[in-house]
């Protein structure tokens, strides 16, 4: 009978340790995993979403609006070197986009937006050359096969 009683115990402790065990690797798994969390414009960690650059109003030290970017230029490292902002027109009509460096804007937030702000005026942007995109640089075509016909007769 004492066997008995013996053998009860640890079939039962034994039985408790194996069913806390799924329970605690259920728990694990389903542990929330760490999460990048957006507050608008700006992700927890203050990086600037790609979205709010695009189309980013441009202001002047007195916060006038003087632009918008159209489009960012990243180097072969991932270095953003340039943006392309339009100035002039009005409601996008008539206005002409210019290549502004990377380090004459410069970017903050209200609250949850993006305000992006340059030293350059108005004048100054409008009297930059155009940036014409059909001037982009395309890569080189594929070098020509060496010609390989030869005149009948071998000469």
């Amino acid at each position: 009978m004492y066997k008995h009683l013996v053998l009860a115990a640890l079939l039962t402790a034994g039985a408790a340790t194996a069913y806390a065990q799924p329970q605690q690797q259920q728990a694990t798994q389903t542990a929330p995993a760490e999460r990048t969390v957006s507050t608008g414009d700006f992700n927890a960690s203050g990086q600037m979403s790609g979205n709010a650059i695009i189309g980013a109003r441009v202001r002047n030290d007195a916060r006038d609006t003087i632009g918008t970017i159209d489009d960012v230029y990243v180097d072969k490292d991932g270095t953003i070197k340039a943006a392309v902002v339009s100035v002039g027109g009005f409601l996008g009509v008539g206005a002409k986009g210019v290549a502004v460096k990377w380090e004459d804007l410069k970017f903050d937030r209200d609250d949850d937006s993006l305000v992006v702000t340059t030293r350059l005026g108005k004048e100054e942007l409008q009297a930059m050359p155009d940036y014409n995109k059909t001037e982009r640089r395309k890569p080189a075509p594929p070098p020509a096969a060496p010609i390989t016909n030869r005149p009948a007769g071998g000469g």
